[in-house]
């Protein structure tokens, strides 16, 4: 395997960890971060997303051990910890409940390891290995994937490690990509407690090399494909602020726009257009995309609260349908405005989708080409907006670059937005490959620096996903 960062790892490996590595078979595995060119966190409501793999990537080498114990060595500074080793006795992956696992890897500077260990564990759960005839792992790993990059350093963690396992054992043929990316998707969800979508491990995992992979999240159904025309580039743009989907303001627009979809179902029900307020009888099939937006506006949109007591739902609703998040009885969400967001987001989706097709295509006229990169431009600046405004997952730092690519249209910059789970982190740019548009990329990044302060760094290399490289074995 001859993708970074896999042979750094070897090497530091071999020369940093040498009684565990020097001179033993090492099977290794890499999975690529992701870019979100367009859909982010409509991915948890069903809608349409449009996903690139990056050039960056977690590796992962792993030897085998006979003292029972799982032992993790990171050369990267999670948690913000100084890169050490966890030892987690295999006996506690195969015999602990994921809520007790969940609790032991909240312990400070132990997060950082559920994404690998808890690999072992939802395998172990959901009836693929049997550990407790395992001898032992020791794992290494390396990431060149910015951490809080908002380009899914957690879901390359994951795959990466799935993978490794799941060819160690001999059970990749047992499982279909999309149920692979479900399962990191657990680790995510269940292991680690954030409460993100699919779309993260599904691009990881499943993403073309130099294509957009085109996902609906009902709950992973991949489409063709989208091949952006020819001249044309995702690109990214790393703030360097800091997001975590873990973090606060993400739950609380999930929970929000699934709050705005039990409402909405309550209401169908009492209207006589849904049998019961449940997921079965969901004439929305569970998705909150699934809903046009002219009949949001006419029949749902006005009765939705701008905000409201987390109790007060409650005492009216119950719970909502989400499995992810429990609505705080003590918080204020902000319901119609993040129900907004999701229910507009995925119509944004479905015509930046066709815009770039058919701009791609080879009966579209130089004029009709640009109109329609232009039109898929203006939604990705109007899903930043709404970003802002109605998810409340905003940054200053997000919206001066967004900013500064609008002044540049004249240079080959058509659109950008804030990513994945915002609260800063990556904006992706939808650009020219051209001279040009690299001076104005150029003349941008400059300006954000000194404007913040922070440093900027772009990301442009694609590589394929996990699913395609699969793992090798190096002795």
């Amino acid at each position: 395997m001859d993708l970074e960062p896999v042979g750094t790892l070897v090497k530091r490996a071999r020369a940093e960890l040498a009684s565990e590595f020097a001179g033993k078979t090492l099977r290794l595995s890499r999975a690529p971060g992701r870019l979100d060119v367009m859909g982010g966190i409509a991915d948890y409501t069903g809608s349409l997303v449009c996903e690139a793999t990056l050039g960056c990537a977690a590796a992962v080498a792993m030897t085998l051990r006979n003292d029972a114990h799982v032992q993790v060595f990171s050369f990267n500074n999670y948690d913000e910890q100084q890169p050490f080793t966890v030892r987690i006795p295999i006996e506690a992956l195969a015999n602990c409940t994921i809520d007790q696992l969940r609790s032991e890897f909240a312990e400070p500077g132990r997060r950082w390891s559920g994404y690998v260990a808890g690999c072992l564990a939802i395998l172990r759960e959901q009836g693929y290995v049997d550990l407790k005839d395992v001898g032992g792992f020791n794992i290494a790993l390396l990431s060149t994937v910015p951490i809080g990059g908002g380009v899914s350093s957690s879901a390359a963690l994951e795959v990466a490690t799935m993978m490794n396992f799941v060819e160690h054992f001999g059970i990749r043929d047992q499982m279909a990509a999309m149920h692979f990316s479900a399962l990191c998707q657990m680790v995510e969800n269940r292991v680690v407690g954030a409460p993100c979508g699919i779309m993260d491990q599904a691009t990881s995992c499943a993403g073309e090399e130099g294509a957009l992979m085109r996902m609906l999240c009902q709950p992973h159904e991949l489409k063709q494909p989208l091949y952006l025309p020819r001249g044309i580039r995702a690109m990214g743009i790393n703030s360097n602020v800091k997001h975590s989907v873990g973090g606060g303001a993400y739950g609380k627009t999930r929970c929000a726009a699934f709050m705005g979809h039990k409402m909405i179902l309550d209401a169908m029900v009492q209207s006589g257009s849904a049998p019961a307020a449940t997921l079965a009888g969901d004439p929305l099939k569970g998705y909150l995309a699934n809903l046009e937006a002219s009949i949001y506006n006419r029949d749902f949109r006005e009765s939705l609260p701008g905000q409201m007591l987390g109790s007060d739902f409650i005492a009216k609703h119950g719970q909502t349908l989400d499995t992810a998040t429990k609505v705080d009885p003590a918080a204020r969400y902000h319901v119609r405005a993040a129900t907004d967001h999701h229910v507009y987001e995925a119509g944004r989706v479905k015509a930046f989708a066709e815009a770039l097709e058919h701009a791609g295509g080879d009966s579209a006229s130089p004029a009709e080409r640009e109109r329609l990169l232009r039109k898929a431009g203006e939604l990705m600046y109007a899903s930043h907006l709404s970003y802002t405004d109605n998810a409340l997952l905003g940054a200053d730092e997000c919206d001066l670059l967004v900013n500064l690519v609008r002044e540049n249209e004249s240079a080959g910059l058509y659109g950008a937005k804030i990513t994945g789970g915002g609260s800063g982190g990556t904006v992706a740019v939808l650009a020219e490959d051209s001279a040009v548009a690299d001076a104005a990329l150029k003349r941008i990044m400059e300006e954000y620096e000194t404007t913040t302060g922070c440093f900027a760094h772009q990301f442009y290399a694609s590589s394929p996903g996990a699913w395609a490289v699969g793992t090798t074995l190096q002795t």
